[in-house]
């Protein structure tokens, strides 16, 4: 029954995300459609509960991803490395494995130890699913009222993630 509730709760909010607001051109000259990030709820590698709502009042980096990935295998080391000066910064990274994609549900645990940023474990796409996420890696820039200011569909740098939160 909970997992029910929950699959129609993400339903209703992924309709939600097609609900778009202008962004101010003025501020952003790489204005895009703002949106509202998707609620979510999970488990991290550790069997932890892990929700959108826990970065609420936060900048963040939500990273989809896989293992075998090689931009993801070269990009999520590299933020991880960044991740205390990204959190100096004001800005939270969060990852989400894509396990349903994984060659081996081995592999993730075994990456996930070598990074320092919380990862999320999306056993059966549902996360993924509701972000529309098509392709890997893809991140989304999130601000503090939890929309989605920035896409990024591919690699990125450091230099790409404070640009998004200026």
């Amino acid at each position: 029954m909970r997992k029910c509730m929950i699959a129609m709760f993400l339903l209703v909010a992924g309709l939600m995300v097609s609900v778009f607001e202008e962004a101010n051109a003025e501020e952003r000259e790489d204005a895009v459609p703002v949106m509202q990030a998707v609620p979510f709820d999970g488990e991290d590698v550790d069997g932890n509960p892990v929700t959108l709502q826990d970065y609420e009042g936060t900048n963040m980096l939500l990273i989809f991803f896989t293992t075998w990935c090689e931009v993801c295998q070269q990009e999520l080391p590299m933020l991880s490395d960044n991740y205390e000066a990204l959190q100096e910064k004001g800005i939270e990274v969060l990852a989400v494995n894509m396990a349903a994609s994984e060659r081996k549900e081995t592999d993730i645990e075994a990456f996930a130890k070598g990074l320092q940023m919380p990862v999320v474990v999306d056993r059966d796409g549902r996360i993924a699913k509701s972000y529309g996420v098509q392709g890997i890696p893809t991140t989304y820039a999130i601000d503090e009222q939890q929309q989605i200011i920035k896409p990024f569909y591919g690699p990125l740098n450091r230099e790409q993630v404070l640009q998004a939160f200026e």
